[in-house]
């Protein structure tokens, strides 16, 4: 079990992006940008801390990329079974430490547990047919969202979720079900080990 968490990263790789990710937000909440907007009639406010919420994405598509096939095979129990809990794990625990964090900072810091949720999700549903390149597939959601513009002034397209407020509920929903779509994605997906 050690040697697994180590090859995995999970006492170098996932400790550190949570840190990162934890003083990213924190030192970004509440700071906007706006962006031209290419397709919609209004550009949108975006929270800074977007940019730092697809770190944790990328990072459980590093760990899972971290497998090695021909050990693995050999193990007794499901290692497959295992990383699958591992990033869900992980996500979860820095979407909690957001969410934490919100209670002495501002609703910026929601803002960034939702998209990580959503980033996460999108990342590990596409992570079974891309291998490394899913950590590309939260970072183009993240781009697009921004440069399409909204419908109104502060006013996102439903389904971008990632510029919406804090207390918008569809959003918060979207990004739930992005997620355990990314998670069912991978159960069912996945490669396994023989075990």
């Amino acid at each position: 079990m050690i040697w697994w968490l180590r090859q995995r990263g999970a006492f170098g790789l996932l400790p550190g992006v949570l840190l990162a990710f934890a003083m990213g937000i924190g030192l970004t909440s509440g700071v906007s940008v706006v962006f031209p907007s290419f397709l919609g009639h209004y550009a949108m406010m975006t929270e800074l801390s977007t940019f730092v919420a697809v770190l944790p994405g990328i990072a459980v598509i590093a760990c899972l990329e971290r497998r090695m096939p021909s050990v693995e095979r050999s193990a007794v129990r499901r290692l497959d079974a295992r990383d699958t809990v591992l990033v869900a794990g992980f996500a979860l625990l820095v979407t909690a430490v957001a969410a934490g964090l919100s209670l002495v900072g501002s609703d910026a810091m929601l803002v960034a547990a939702r998209n990580n949720l959503l980033f996460c999700g999108l990342a590990l549903g596409a992570w079974p047919s891309l291998g490394h390149r899913a950590t590309l597939v939260p970072v183009f959601w993240m781009i697009q969202s921004m440069f399409l513009g909204g419908r109104d002034r502060d006013d996102p397209y439903p389904w971008v979720i990632v510029t919406e407020a804090a207390h918008v509920t569809h959003a918060t929903v979207g990004a739930s079900a992005v997620f355990l779509a990314g998670l069912l994605s991978l159960v069912c997906f996945a490669p396994r080990t023989d075990r």
